[in-house]
């Protein structure tokens, strides 16, 4: 009985330990979000309107990054991600504008996906739609100085395969709550000027059920993540608002790990966790971006940027964002 018990129990931390090491591999669920917000979503919009946007997101990464700052090479993982968006903005409370809004993201990946030369199977499809309402609490119209608050809510009803490697969906629930101000740096509203917005966001996570990598069944557990993007964009053409400017993204946290059973040769299972997957939510980006209202309700922003710094994901070469808006 002993020498059985001793079995088990190495043959676990040898089977755990195998696992662990090969997470990175195996449990890289894409997070699709629909982009933060940008340039445009800082304004004061009228009341009683409906803004429909349509936009795409591409990336494409071809290095990944554990946690302790090691690359791995021969990396392949892009995405196209087409996103609808639809806007609607009500009378103003006690003087404050606010509105609700619905993100829906299609995740797909491109080619063949792989990390360090392994190939990732991967699931597109739907990502969980954004569910929101915003309030805009504070404006001074001398210094076009807005404050925005907004939450997000993302129900579990993604595309998910338990035995995907790379998901469209992250199955589980996520809160979002999101703060932005803007402000004029130099410059008049009513003429060219330079403004600066910054956005600040944090990401609660639930768990994620029925997961699956090789003998190991579980839970997947997400903490937080935090995240900052600001923005510096010049007004060139006031009576269009067109734009060119700055962008800089940071985010951190989101460290994810497994809780669940390990399935051994004598058909038995045993607990292993919780396992650290190694990864994060960690990266920082800059890039540019531009709008403008090509007529006086249709307007066009695009941003490109690239990804500076990543620990625990991919580092994305190339990040390019096109959106169209229409309002009616």
């Amino acid at each position: 009985m002993n020498t059985q018990r001793q079995f088990n129990s190495g043959h676990k931390n040898r089977l755990v330990a195998a696992l662990g090491a090969s997470l990175t591999m195996l449990c890289l669920n894409t997070v699709a979000h629909a982009a933060g917000p940008l340039p445009y979503d800082g304004a004061l919009p009228p009341p009683n309107l409906t803004i429909v946007q349509l936009y795409n997101i591409y990336s494409s990464a071809s290095n990944y990054y554990t946690t302790n700052g090691t690359k791995l090479s021969n990396t392949n993982i892009q995405t196209d991600v087409p996103v609808f968006r639809i806007i609607h903005t009500f009378p103003p409370i006690d003087g404050m504008s606010w509105g609700l809004q619905l993100i829906q993201p299609y995740v797909k990946f491109v080619g063949t996906t792989k990390i360090g030369g392994a190939n990732l199977t991967n699931n597109s499809g739907l990502a969980e739609p954004q569910l929101s309402a915003y309030i805009k609490p504070y404006y001074d119209p001398k210094t076009d100085a807005v404050l925005t608050l907004a939450y997000f809510i993302s129900p579990p009803s993604g595309a998910y395969d338990s035995n995907a490697a790379l998901n469209a969906s992250t199955n589980n629930w996520v809160n979002n709550i999101e703060a932005g101000y803007t402000h004029i740096v130099f410059g008049n509203p009513q003429g060219k000027r330079l403004d600066f917005q910054i956005w600040g966001d944090a990401y609660y996570y639930g768990n994620s059920d029925n997961y699956h990598a090789g003998a190991f069944s579980g839970v997947s557990h997400t903490e937080a993540s935090e995240q900052i993007l600001a923005y510096l964009p010049y007004y060139i053409s006031p009576q269009t608002l067109g734009y060119v400017g700055l962008a800089f993204e940071k985010t951190w946290g989101g460290k994810q790990y497994l809780t669940g059973n390990v399935a051994l040769p004598n058909g038995t299972s045993q607990a292993a966790g919780p396992i650290d997957t190694g990864i994060r939510n960690d990266f920082t980006r800059v890039g540019i971006d531009a709008g403008d209202f090509l007529t006086p309700t249709v307007a066009l922003q695009a941003q490109l940027s690239t990804d500076v710094q990543v620990r625990g994901g991919v580092k994305n070469d190339v990040y390019f964002l096109l959106q169209i808006s229409k309002v009616f």
